[in-house]
């Protein structure tokens, strides 16, 4: 059995990492308002997902104060948001406009078509991949 130091900190770095989840979850809900609603959803249960297993698991002490079903629900929980976040980033992927996503870090690819030529000079200094 671990000793009550180590209990302490394993369960104060799981509180830490699950308020970081949750503020990463509500940062994604809040920004998933310019996505259809089914995307603004999925954002919105894997948030509330969060906020579950963060009340769960909030009260807890020491492992003792944690049921095996607690820690099973908050499993599921965490598995289901991760494959709903998978399935977030695939329709952000598969949706998104690149000009969207690429932004202004290769603006010669968004700004200029690919049969006019880029006058290189004025990239030199950038790094290029390929």
């Amino acid at each position: 059995l671990p000793t009550p130091q180590v209990e302490a900190r394993t369960l104060a770095m799981l509180h830490g990492l699950l308020q970081q989840l949750h503020a990463a979850c509500s940062h994604l809900a809040a920004g998933a308002r310019a996505f259809p609603s089914s995307v603004q959803e999925t954002a919105g249960h894997v948030r509330h997902g969060v906020e579950g297993v963060q009340a769960s698991l909030a009260s807890a002490r020491s492992f003792r104060d944690l049921s095996g079903l607690v820690l099973a629900q908050s499993r599921d929980t965490v598995t289901r948001a991760q494959l709903s976040l998978e399935g977030l980033l695939e329709h952000v992927g598969q949706h998104t406009p690149l000009p969207w996503l690429v932004g202004p870090f290769a603006p010669a690819l968004v700004e200029y078509p690919e049969d006019v030529p880029v006058e290189m000079s004025k990239w030199e200094g950038c790094v290029t991949v390929g």
